[in-house]
């Protein structure tokens, strides 16, 4: 399902799309907004990356993160591509993974700030709250979309009347509302603690704040998703990730307290 919100002659606007799109612009307007209160950033960048060049690593992590999560979701979904390869650069229509495009900026990011000179864990630091905005409108898009969709689910708060992602209704778990509600909460708490951790420590707050959101949504996804030893790949990577963000975190704060 892949709802179209209106057309222009050939060109279609899809829902998912606009939303997606509106998220990149607030996660942009954030950091814009940090980049020029230099106060507000731990270990404030160098005069000059603060203002304006910290936008090439912007739009380069989102290069890296289209690129690898359109792949690593066509790779998931690789029969039905086969059958449909016209579709595989059709990102308009949905089909982003998340730990794809996660990989894909960071990694991105790391070789911008390497190949510039600039410091890599700084300007991540400068992008985590709107990482985590990012990521809330990246599931109010699944709402539009139908992605991520939840498991059968009996009446309750956290069920509704929910379609899949082809468009068949039934009583789901709520599963994109919850991914939305967690990403917020996640990012108003970096943001109300930009200004007190460590770099690094505000970057593995960010990532391990939505992999709990995620591991939480997980549990009521009823989307198809590959398994290893009976549980779902992603809710698997999400603990790793947690796991990492933990020993990360606890890293940095033994560093501190050496003074290093």
């Amino acid at each position: 399902m892949a709802p179209i919100w209106g057309r222009y002659g050939p060109f279609f606007l899809y829902g998912y799309s606009v939303v997606l799109g509106l998220g990149v612009m607030a996660a942009l307007a954030v950091t814009a907004w940090r980049a020029r209160r230099k106060d507000t950033l731990p270990n404030p960048l160098p005069l000059g990356e603060g203002t304006g060049a910290w936008l090439d690593g912007a739009l380069t992590a989102a290069g890296g993160a289209l690129v690898g999560g359109r792949a690593v979701y066509v790779w998931l979904n690789a029969a039905y591509f086969a059958e449909n390869p016209t579709e595989t650069a059709q990102v308009w229509l949905g089909g982003l993974n998340y730990h794809g495009a996660l990989v894909g900026g960071l990694a991105a990011l790391w070789l911008w700030a390497r190949l510039s000179g600039r410091p890599f864990l700084r300007h991540a630091a400068l992008f985590a709250p709107g990482l985590a905005l990012l990521v809330a409108f990246g599931w109010a898009a699944c709402a539009v979309e139908g992605c991520a969709f939840g498991r059968a689910a009996p009446p309750g708060l956290w069920a509704g009347d929910l379609p899949d992602d082809t468009g068949v209704f039934a009583l789901r778990y709520r599963t994109q509302i919850g991914g939305v509600v967690g990403a917020l909460a996640v990012f108003a708490v970096v943001w109300w603690a930009a200004a007190r951790l460590r770099p690094a420590a505000l970057v593995w707050t960010t990532l391990g704040g939505l992999a709990v959101v995620h591991i939480v949504v997980a549990l009521g996804r009823g989307d198809p998703s590959r398994a290893v030893l009976g549980a779902r790949l992603d809710f698997l990577m999400e603990l790793g990730l947690l796991a990492a963000a933990s020993i990360a975190i606890g890293v940095d704060g033994l560093r501190k307290r050496s003074g290093q």
